[in-house]
Formats: structure tokens, C-alpha cells, sequence
């Protein structure tokens, strides 16, 4: 049996959810896989933190308000900052789960740093740091012998690296087309049945797809930090989120377009990655009115696709129902299987 000790930087809706989940597929992982996860600590914001070196099976982290409104039983206080936390807190594995900030993926990008300079493993579904910084983490990770994974980052828990990486050896993958934005897709079917602009945004946020202020879905950054995550991990690119040209994106573009599309059509904010005529991997989002026939335009409400051009299998194209907290908690999950599968059993 493998016992993988797991630290827990954020704590919000994705953390609560792996959390929530665990204790179901605990019994699971230790039949299937024979790993069992402990929690030796756990950073919130707004609640504070807790260590415990012993470390917890996940049900004990249910406590009202946080797991540091009160530290389950037998963990101490952690009064330090993130990086602290990260720095001292015993664990094989760094869970990275901050809010996103995509122009620079900070404070994120130094917390996935520090752990992986210590030799641990780290697990995140922060897209903004693997955007920004996927050539400089993977390679320190490689020279500390640990491992750096992103499963959550884009489509939630979809096993989109995961099948790169397990499915497709030799492949090449050289072109990439996706609707990766849940909240422009339903903003744009709301106005489609007649809603207001103002009022198909609040139903998004309503459903908790949608932030406070939604400008960053609805002008492409969004997509556009995916789509170098992914150009950058499939297609071995070294884009920034700067480099992606976002083409007719935002509210007022997203509404005049749908005004003037015939019948039966879905406007998608549409992400695509190929190659120049000179072999440079370039990508764009730009709003398109796709037409019935294809697989992108039969998406219906906040589904999600993408399809993998490949130089062995063709097009593979993989479809996501309504993503959330617990698809993103499960690639979480599975990052935490790949990386405990990979370290050597102890000794008998």
C-alpha cells in the first residue's frame, strides 16, 4: 500500500470538492491502485491554516467554516503566509489550487516553485502558472526528480494530458480546434432565446459559472490562457497568453453576432491552435457561428470540446457535459494516482 501525503494550498470550491469526494473513492483507489491519501495540511485565505505530520483521511476535514475555522482533531494552527506553508509543510505532494491570475499567474507560479525546489511533487488546476511558466517549472521539476502535473487545468477532470501522455506514444499532434469557455457559450445560447444581455450574464453567475465580473470569459482571455496551455504542453510551443490574437470577443461582440446569425446556428467562442506556413504554432479565439454538422457546433448549453489533430489517429475529439468543482476535483485526483503510481513501493 501507498500512502501519499498531500498538502492543500486554497481552499475553495474545487478543494471542498475533492474533499467531499474522497471518502467514496477511497475503498476504490485502495483496491484498484493500493494508494491511500493522507492530508498533512491545509491553507485557506479566509480561514486560516493547519499541519498535522501524521496526516488525515479526507473525512476528517469537514469543518464548518474551513479547515482553519477549526483544525480537524490533532492538527496545530499554521499562522505563517503561503509560502511559508509550502515551505514547511510536510507532504509528498503540493496541491496548487489559488484563484487564477492570468495576466502573470502569480502568487501561484512562486508556490509551485518552492515545492518543487523542495523535492515535492505538485499538483495544480491553476492554469495560470502553466501558462506562463510550463518550460521553466518542468524543467525544474525534472532536475529534482519530482513530478508536475495539470490535469484540472482545462475541460476540468477530462483525461485530455493524461491521454497524451499514456495513449498516443509517438504521435504528434498537429493542429487543435475547441469550444473551452462554458460561460460564453451559455451567455451566448441565453441571448439566442431571447434574454437580455445583463440577464443571460446573471443566470451564468447565478449557476456559478460565471465570476463577478465576467470580462475575462467573455473577452477571450480565458480561452486564450487554455489555449496556451495547451500549445504549449501538446504542441511544444512557447507562447504567452499575450501571443494568442483573440479576435471579436467580448459582450457587445457576443450580442451582435448573435442578432444577425440564422436560425439553428450557435455562436461558440472558438479556440484554435496550428501551425504557420514557417512551422510556428500560433492560436487565436475568435467568436464563430457554427453551423449544424459538426461536432463543435452540436454542443448544447455549457459543454465543452476538443478536437486533437493527430499524425497517427486522425482527429480525436473529446466532449464534456456541464463541467465544475468536481470534474476539476477528479483530475486532481487523477494527477494524485499518476504521481503516487510513479514512486517506488516501501520497503516491505
Amino acid at each position: 500500500m501507498i500512502t501519499l501525503r498531500v498538502a492543500i494550498l486554497g481552499y475553495g470550491n474545487v478543494a471542498r470538492a475533492l474533499v467531499g469526494m474522497l471518502p467514496e473513492l477511497e475503498p476504490r483507489l485502495r483496491e484498484e491502485r493500493g494508494v491511500e491519501i493522507r492530508f498533512t495540511g491545509a491553507f485557506a485565505r479566509r480561514h486560516g491554516a493547519w499541519v498535522h505530520p501524521a496526516g488525515l483521511r479526507a473525512e476528517a476535514l469537514h469543518v464548518p467554516g474551513g479547515p482553519g475555522a477549526r483544525p480537524p482533531g490533532g492538527a496545530q494552527p499554521f499562522d505563517g503566509s503561503p509560502l511559508e506553508f509550502v515551505s514547511s509543510c510536510e507532504a509528498d505532494v503540493l496541491v496548487e489550487l489559488t484563484p487564477l491570475s492570468p495576466l502573470d499567474g502569480e502568487p501561484a507560479r512562486a508556490h509551485l516553485e518552492a515545492a518543487l525546489k523542495r523535492g515535492v511533487h505538485a499538483v495544480t488546476a491553476n492554469k495560470g502558472p502553466i501558462a506562463h511558466a510550463l518550460g521553466p517549472l518542468r524543467a525544474l521539476a525534472r532536475s529534482r526528480g519530482v513530478q508536475l502535473r495539470f490535469e484540472g487545468t482545462v475541460m476540468d477532470g477530462a483525461p485530455l494530458f493524461n491521454l497524451r501522455e499514456y495513449c498516443l506514444p509517438g504521435s504528434r499532434i498537429v493542429r487543435i480546434r475547441g469550444v473551452l469557455n462554458s460561460t460564453s457559450s451559455h451567455v451566448s445560447d441565453r441571448l439566442l432565446a431571447g434574454d437580455s444581455l445583463e440577464a443571460a450574464i446573471r443566470d451564468a453567475q447565478r449557476l456559478g459559472i460565471a465570476e463577478a465580473d465576467p470580462a475575462h470569459d467573455l473577452d477571450g482571455w480565458d480561452a486564450a490562457v487554455k489555449a496556451v496551455v495547451l500549445a504549449n504542453s501538446l504542441m511544444d510551443a512557447h507562447l504567452r497568453p499575450q501571443d494568442v490574437w483573440r479576435k471579436s470577443c467580448g459582450a457587445e461582440s457576443l450580442r451582435s453576432m448573435v442578432a444577425n446569425v440564422p436560425p439553428g446556428t450557435h455562436v461558440r467562442q472558438l479556440v484554435e491552435i496550428d501551425h504557420t506556413a514557417s512551422g510556428e504554432v500560433q492560436a487565436s479565439v475568435r467568436l464563430a457561428a457554427m453551423k449544424p454538422g459538426s461536432h463543435l457546433a452540436s454542443l448544447r448549453g455549457m459543454e465543452t470540446a476538443i478536437t486533437l489533430s493527430t499524425d497517427t489517429m486522425q482527429d480525436l475529439t473529446i466532449v464534456e457535459g456541464e463541467g465544475g468543482p468536481g470534474q476539476t476535483a477528479y483530475g486532481v485526483i487523477s494527477d494524485l494516482m499518476a504521481v503516487a503510481l510513479a514512486r517506488p513501493p516501501p520497503p516491505a
